[in-house]
Formats: structure tokens, sequence, C-alpha cells
């Protein structure tokens, strides 16, 4: 361990002594490894973090398991309720469910996100208040009865500065006061950490809070999520064996909702993301791991080449250690020792750059994740990381210019020598080798980014169904100020109302989702199958309008007609089908006119209309059936507001907000352009696309640092043959297109074997693509050329260098 020291002190001592090659070399690998760093630090705070409750590997998720809906499954409330009392595996089983809640009476009307629990939610996860108390049962059982709420560290901060005396406070919510009674601890903001809470409320006060209360006494409605304390001794196949056997209880008392139906249970750590969005950012972040790592190896070839540039200036100094007694561990050791020092300068260097790239890249998140408590602290996994990453490149790295500047012939180097040796030219040096492999790899990081900016540009050209350009949308939740359904529909028609006497307003219109945001899917039943249980029906999406909706969105009405004010609740209930469901449910036939019923709910509904399908979730996305509901005959508390401008849409939905916001001033509207929401369901594209342009514009750049080296240590290398060459009647230009066809080979190389690397794993990246293809000619011919015209530009400059060497200085020095 002294020689180590010593050998890290002389290290540290050379570095300064050096301060540009010092200066290059570290800043390289700060750059590689903080690209590394960076992405890690995103997983790790994503997919990795532990949740901050006590012992978590007791708790579990609990889902329902559907064999006509693939997938996992939320759990109504009536079917929590009984497996929690029945259950003979859990300690204790909590049920939550995220919403959001406006908070008034502080101002601006406030967005919050708010978990409904059981009353038993904090004891299941361990959880202790830092101020306060949590829940007690009583204050779960009377619907209603007990407004009082636990709020988080970060509200308890911004809204009452850290208030000691929080207990005393009220907060008012969803226009009803509750009473603070407890502050959650820093480092805890719920297990749905999609939907970070703000505020947790009783589930007894789902009648005031609740968007759809009713859904709470319905055993179908599967939209409650549960997590269980598993008893001491049990493991999670044995509990999983017996929520088995109480959902099939559950199903054989309750066969119209629960035929079908399991249990599945999973870790808890599964809650914070479904599997599906799970498995979407693994792979999104699997391959942006790669990217930076292909960045970290290019800087390392960069370092290597620095460093065999280096030892060959140090031959001298090699050769005198040896001489005097150094073995050549010792000088390998010594060598390592150098090249771990920078390595781990560049990791402390890399750790400031992660820390300012994710503030950067979190405003670039997804849109599922706008209201995400992910913490991406530099926790001790990410440290661990980092100077793991470090150590790894300095000995890797570090070792083949180690091991060559230590292979000396000592008799042959004690001699004075006559002459230099050649550059590349007729073998493949490691230097040589080092930057053809710079070359390829930042060819593959260059096509990669190529391929995800053509996506997104792709997606926007897509016709989504309905015309983007011009529309705008403004999102609002009338239980965020405790409407019942009269003031709900009174508030939609005077919101309609006012917002068309808005100048430039061409057409206003309600629905449901919002664009981009249709996922409510019910099971279709045709005419005659009302009364089946054996999984007969057909899975499909729903949504509801308003009268004009289609002429407001300019989705064409193929047949039949739109929805009328005239129909109400009162009236026979009507629908109306895209395209596909048309053609999918009646295949043959006229849709206008049949009647279809839904799954549960036992009222015929006639077919009016049938217009053009339309993408629901996302650009480019594969057909899907959809049936229209008239809003007038179903209520929800939550929809938007369409509104087709004649003008810039953003001036127009500004006015259309402020005008509409006299309505009721509490109640908090969220507007937003239709092109927005669309670049927000590309954001893994657009993502991908950034980041990728970022490591490919710095592989580029080392890229280039690295050929330019190589062409000048050659040239200088050759500074005799050249002299000689044009002492001898060679013309500038002749000594320029021989370095220039010599360095051609390195960009020819490199070039042909990125092409060949980025081919052959480009097909994993055809999921993630939008209407352009993982092999893209345009890309895959543009990404060479951009490479080929930066490494030829950097092999220009050396070989301009060398033309102005002066023959008889070369000569002397010989």
């Amino acid at each position: 361990m002294t020689g180590v020291a010593g050998d890290l002190k002389f290290a540290f001592r050379g570095m300064m002594r050096k301060p540009g090659f010092t200066l290059i070399a570290v800043l390289s690998l700060a750059l590689g490894i903080g690209a590394n760093t960076t992405i890690f630090s995103l997983l790790n705070g994503i997919l990795l973090r532990s949740l901050a409750v006590q012992n978590p590997d007791r708790l579990v998720a609990v889902y329902a398991i559907d064999s006509r809906s693939p997938g996992d499954l939320p759990i109504s409330y009536l079917n929590y309720k009984d497996l929690r009392d029945r259950n003979t595996v859990f300690s204790n089983l909590a049920v939550y469910s995220p919403i959001a809640v406006n908070l008034t009476g502080t101002g601006e009307p406030r967005h919050l996100i708010a978990h409904i629990v059981s009353g038993n939610y904090f004891q299941t996860l361990g959880v202790m208040p830092v101020v306060g108390r949590t829940f007690v049962p009583e204050e779960d059982v009377t619907p209603g009865a007990r407004a009082v709420a636990v709020i988080s560290f970060d509200l308890w901060n911004r809204l009452f500065a850290s208030d000691p005396q929080i207990t005393s406070r009220t907060l008012l919510i969803s226009g009803r006061t509750f009473s603070v009674i407890g502050v959650a601890p820093a480092d805890f903001r719920g297990i749905n950490e999609l939907y970070g809470a703000d505020v947790w409320v009783p589930m007894a006060m789902y009648p005031q809070v609740y968007p759809a209360p009713a859904w709470v006494n319905q055993r179908r409605a599967s939209v409650f999520s549960v997590t269980g304390r598993l008893k001491a001794g049990i493991d999670l196949a044995e509990a999983q064996g017996v929520m088995q056997s109480l959902a099939a209880e559950l199903a054989r008392e309750y066969p119209r909702e629960n035929r079908q139906r399991s249990i599945r249970l999973a870790p808890v750590a599964e809650a914070a993301l479904n599997s599906k969005m799970r498995a979407s950012y693994s792979r999104t972040g699997t391959i942006l791991l790669l990217i930076s790592g292909v960045v970290l190896l290019i800087a390392c070839a960069n370092v290597a080449n620095l460093l065999l540039a280096r030892a060959a200036g140090r031959t001298k100094e090699i050769t005198v250690r040896l001489a005097v007694g150094a073995t050549r561990w010792d000088l390998i050791r010594q060598l390592l020792m150098e090249n771990v020092g920078l390595s781990l300068l560049g990791g402390a260097l890399g750790l400031s750059i992660a820390q300012f790239a994710r503030t950067m890249l979190w405003p670039m998140r997804p849109p599922a994740m706008r209201y995400a408590s992910f913490r991406f602290d530099l926790d001790f996994r990410v440290l661990l990381y980092t100077f793991g990453v470090a150590l790894i490149t300095g000995i890797a790295f570090g070792l083949l210019p180690a091991l060559g500047a230590s292979r000396i012939d000592l008799a042959t180097s004690l001699k004075e020598r006559s002459g230099a040796p050649q550059a590349w030219r007729g073998r493949w040096p490691p230097r040589a080798i080092l930057v053809t492999v710079q070359l390829a790899f930042s060819l593959v990081a260059l096509l990669g980014a190529g391929l995800f900016l053509r996506s997104v540009h792709s997606a926007m050209q897509i016709d989504p169904g309905f015309e983007v350009s011009h529309l705008g949308v403004i999102s609002f939740n009338v239980t965020d100020q405790g409407y019942n359904e009269a003031r709900g529909r009174e508030y939609r028609r005077q919101l309609v109302e006012r917002a068309s006497s808005i100048p430039g307003v061409e057409a206003v219109s309600l629905a449901k989702d919002l664009p981009f945001g249709v996922g409510g899917t019910r099971t279709v039943l045709l005419q005659g199958q009302d009364n089946t249980l054996d999984g007969a029906g057909h899975p499909t999406l729903t949504s509801l309008t308003y009268p004009d909706y289609f002429k407001t969105v300019r989705i064409p009405l193929l047949r039949g007609r739109d929805f009328t004010l005239a129909d109400v609740s009162s009236t026979p209930r009507v629908a109306i089908v895209n395209d596909i469901a048309a053609t999918n449910l009646w295949p043959g036939q006229d849709a206008v006119g049949k009647v279809i019923q839904f799954a549960g709910e036992n009222i015929p509904v006639q077919v009016v209309g049938v217009v053009r399908n339309a993408a629901y979730a996302m650009p480019g996305e594969p057909p899907q059936a959809m049936v229209y509901l008239s809003m007038q005959q179903y209520y929800f508390p939550y929809a938007a507001l369409y509104v087709r401008s004649s003008r810039d849409i953003t001036g127009t939905l500004a006015a259309v907000t402020r005008e509409v916001h006299n309505i009721d001033r509490n109640l908090y509207l969220d507007p937003e352009t239709v092109e927005t929401s669309m670049r927000k369901t590309l954001w893994q594209q657009s993502l991908s696309a950034t980041l990728l342009s970022i490591f490919g514009g710095i592989a580029l750049l080392l890229s280039g640092i690295g050929i330019y080296g190589v062409m000048s240590y050659g040239v200088s290398l050759r500074g005799r043959e050249i002299g000689v060459r044009m002492a001898l009647g060679a013309q500038p230009g002749e000594v320029r297109i021989m370095l220039l066809r010599e360095a051609a080979r390195l960009i020819l190389v490199g070039v042909f074997t990125g092409l060949a690397v980025a081919f052959a794993i480009s097909r994993t990246l055809e999921t993630m693509l939008v209407g352009v293809s993982s092999r893209d000619v345009t890309t895959f011919l543009v990404a060479p050329a951009i490479l080929a015209v930066v490494a030829a530009a950097a092999c220009w400059f050396p070989a301009c260098r060398a033309t102005r060497i002066d023959p008889s200085r070369a000569l002397r020095a010989e």
C-alpha cells in the first residue's frame, strides 16, 4: 500500500507538470463518465430506489387479473374489503388511489395530488409522521364525517414555512375544510410515486373528493390500488395461493362482477410503476445507458491515445528507471496509478456534470411523470457506480499504454538512435485501431440520434384523424369545488356559452378525455348478448362527447348524425362509433340503427352515427375501435373544453381561459394546445433524440480530436521522411494527398465497422420508432457523411502542417 500511495503522489505531481495533457484527459473522461452517471442516476431514482417504508421486503402489491383483459388491474373497493376481512396472510391490507384536488384559500387555485387511503394505510407501511399523527380507525368509518388530512413534508415547507403548529391549521380542499393532523416524512410521498402525494385524506371522505363517488360501491369498478404487509413466516408464494382461493370464493359469490377474475401478488416496488410502464422505461433507459457507454468508450479511446503519445515521449525516463533497478511491474503499477488518478478526477468532475444534466433533463420527463415524486439524489448507489466506472476505466484503458511503455529493450534504448519509427503506414498500431473504434462508435451514436429525430418529425406529420392545428383544450374537474351533478351541468353550459363568445373562436365543444388520452374501455355486447357470462363481448374504447365535438376537432361524420342537446338522460341512449368499430361489430352491414349494451349495464344504446377513425393514444397507432357516448346522457365531473380558433390558438386559448375563469375563480383550469399534447405523446422519441444528439455530438467531437491527434502524431514521427520527399521534389499537394489517403483508410474502416454494428442492432429500436424504419436509408446515408466530413477536416490540418516542414532542418536534425 505504501508503494501505491507513493505512485499516486508521484502521478498527481506529474499531472501538475503537464496541465494541458491533464486538462484534455480529465475533460474527456468527465464527459463520458458524466453521461453514464446521468442516465444511471435517472434509472436508479425511477426503477431501483426502494420505498421509504418499514421493511419494504415484507410489503406486496395486490392486483386483480382478468382473462379477458391482459395485464394487472386495480381492485374494486368492495372486493378490497372482503379480501381485507377474510385473508389470513396479511397483518394489514390497505387501499389507496391518487386523485387531483383543488386547493383554495391561499391565493390562486392550486392543483394538488391527494391520495385517498384507508385508515390503516400508514400503519400498514410503517410510516411515522414527523409532526402530529396519522389516521385512526374511527376516521375511516362514516362517509364524509371526518375531514382530516396528513400533508407531505414538501407541502409543509412550501405552503406553511415548516410551521411547528401545523396541526392547528386547515386546508380548503375541493370546497371542504380539512384539519391538518400530521406531516409525513421528507422522503415519503406515497407508494405510487408516479403521482407523489401532497396530501392524504381518509377513504371515508370519498363523497367530497373522489371524482366518481358512485364507483366506490360498484364491485366491478377496478379503480383502487391495494398493498399488504405479510405476516411473520408467510412468504409470497404461500400468500399467493391463499389470495387466489379467496378470489375464487368471490367469483362464486358474485359471478357477474368477478367471474374469470383472480389475484396476483408482486413486490411493492412494482406499485410505483405498472409492468407496462416499467418495461417501457427500462427499455428506453437501457438504450440510453448503452449509448452513454459508447460515449465513455470513445472518451477512453481518446485518453488511451493521449497516454500512448505521452508514453512515446517518456522513453528515456522509463529506460533510466529500468537501468537503476526498477522492475517492469513497478513501471506498470506507476503508469496505472497515473491513469487511475486521471479517471478519479474525471469521475469527480463527471458527478458535477451529472448533477447539472439531471436538472436539465427532468423537465423533459414523460407526461405520465408530470406529478412524479421520484428522487434523484446522488445516493450511495450512484456514488459507488461512478467510482466503479472511473476505477475500471482507469485500469482497463490504461493497461495497454502501460504494457507498451514498459516493454523496452534496455540495451537498445540506452544507445543513441538515428531515426524515428514510421507512423501507421503498412500496419495497424494501437493508436490507429483506437481511432477506428472511436469512429465506429461515434457513427452508432449519430445513427441513433438521426433515427429518433426522423421519428419525431415523421410522427408530427402523421394524420391523427383530426385537425391538430388551431385547436386547444382546457381541462377541469368540478369535483375540485364540490359541485353536484346539477351544478356541474350548469357550469358546462356556461363554459360553452362564454367560450363561444370570444372573438376568433370558430367552434367549441366538450369531451371527457383529453386528446391522445383516451383510456377507458368497456365491454360492448351486441343485441341479444346482454345476459352472457362466458366472456362474450368486445372490449372497446369509450368516451363521452358534447354536441359539435366532431365539428370542433374536425373528425368527419361518415354516416348518420351527431349528438344534439336533445339527447339527454331522459331520452333513449345513443352512441356514435368509428369506422373500424362499425366494421368489426357489424361486418358488411350498416351500423346506424344497430343496438348495443355494455356489460354490467342493462340499458340499450342505439348507434346513430359513424365517424372516421382517429388516434386515441398517440400518432401512428394501429386503428382502434371506439364508441362515443353523449355527455348529456352520462355525467362525469371532469372534462375538457375543446376550442377551435381562426387565429393563433395560444392567444385565443389564453383569452378563453380568462373569460371562463370568471364563472368560478376557485376552479383550477389547465389550458394546452393540442400540438403540445401531441408532442407529449412522443416523449420517448423526443427524449431519446435529444440525448442521442448530445451524446452523438460529444462522440463526434471526441472522435475529431482523436483522429487529429493520431494524424498530428504520425506527421511528427515522419518529419524526416516528409523532409526527404520534399527535398527530392515532392510537391506540397502530393504530400497532402499521400497523408490524407492513408488517413482515409482509417476513416473508411471506422465508418463501415460502425455501419455494420448499427445495422445489426437497429432492430431493437423498431418498437420505439414512429413512421420510420430502424434501417432508414436517409439516416444511414447522412450520418456517415457527417462523420466522414468531420474526420476529413480533422485530418486536413495536420496534413497541411506537414507540407510546411523545412527539408533542410529535417535533414540537419538527422
